[in-house]
């Protein structure tokens, strides 16, 4: 392992986002050409798991530490290394690259061998707040077990619009991999799950991991504590009405009073509501994942 590329990649980027995290160092097999390493690793997704829906079944990944170099050579080492065994057309098979949003020096060399971005984390610190428009009639309070089929619902609802854009993918086991986990989410100590309502109809929702169920992805940022926005969304027939805009304001009130440092959340690059949403409630990006689906064209 070249400790001087490391140390160089964690320097550069420590000034480019202090938001970032410090990367531990790679393992494994790695790739290396001048001034980059990569560590190259494959998952393949129970189709039957809920984690099946938000991605293709097979995930061919790359972690990169860049010192200052041109990402194409390490690419077309990684290319070598796919060809050798990615099946040619496969559409539930992809291969991704997780790269700091402020990070430009690679965005050429991603374009150039077919990657696109796909989906942004964006990060947004206590203290942020967009409109919070008032909402004739709107009540907004956390969910209850009475509320699971409405939860769901609105949640499937998300899932098929955000499906249009590459990122998730609706299977068979989706409608009842999301009841099972809001189901859980419902149960849990802490109120985590926020929804709108309009005479009586639960029109918007917004959920929410807290520490410790977003260990999981606490890791991608320096600051702490942090939470995780899994779902906001609101029905089809109420956009345009400030539902959301009131509901996400809302949320964050309680999060920054709860002393959540950061929240984090995912949305599509290609979704036309979500960039400038988010955006405009304070989120800005902090990885971006660049995906080539299939991994390797017929």
């Amino acid at each position: 392992m070249d400790i001087d590329v490391e140390r160089q990649h964690a320097a550069r980027l420590a000034l480019l986002d202090p938001l970032l995290p410090a990367d531990p160092p790679l393992s494994g097999d790695l790739i290396d050409t001048v001034g980059a390493l990569g560590a190259p690793a494959f998952q393949e997704v129970d189709s039957e798991a809920l984690d099946a829906t938000w991605g293709p079944l097979r995930r061919h990944t790359l972690t990169v530490r860049l010192a200052g170099a041109d990402l194409g050579p390490l690419l077309d080492r990684w290319e070598e290394h796919l060809a050798k065994v990615v099946t040619p057309g496969d559409d539930d098979c992809a291969a991704q690259i997780s790269w700091p949003s402020r990070d430009t020096s690679a965005v050429l060399a991603l374009v150039r061998h077919g990657f696109a971005p796909l989906v942004t984390t964006a990060v947004r610190r206590a203290g942020s707040f967009g409109p919070a428009p008032t909402v004739p009639g709107l009540i907004i309070r956390h969910a209850t077990k009475a509320d699971l089929a409405a939860c769901v619902a609105l949640d499937l609802e998300v899932v098929r619009y955000d499906s249009q854009f590459g990122a998730l993918t609706e299977r068979p086991s989706t409608e009842s991999g999301l009841r099972r986990n809001m189901a859980e989410m419902i149960d849990r100590e802490q109120p985590c799950i926020w929804l709108a309502e309009v005479s009586d109809r639960p029109v918007g929702i917004v959920t929410v991991d807290l520490p410790p169920h977003s260990d999981w992805i606490a890791g991608r940022t320096s600051a702490a504590p942090a939470a995780y926005l899994g779902l906001g969304g609101v029905r089809s027939d109420t956009r345009g009405a400030g539902i959301g805009s009131a509901l996400v304001s809302h949320v964050h009130r309680e999060l920054d009073a709860a002393g959540i440092a950061v929240t984090l959340l995912h949305y599509c690059v290609a979704n036309p509501r979500s960039v400038p949403f988010w955006s405009l409630h304070g989120y800005r990006p902090l990885w971006t994942s660049w995906n080539r689906r299939p991994a390797i064209r017929a």
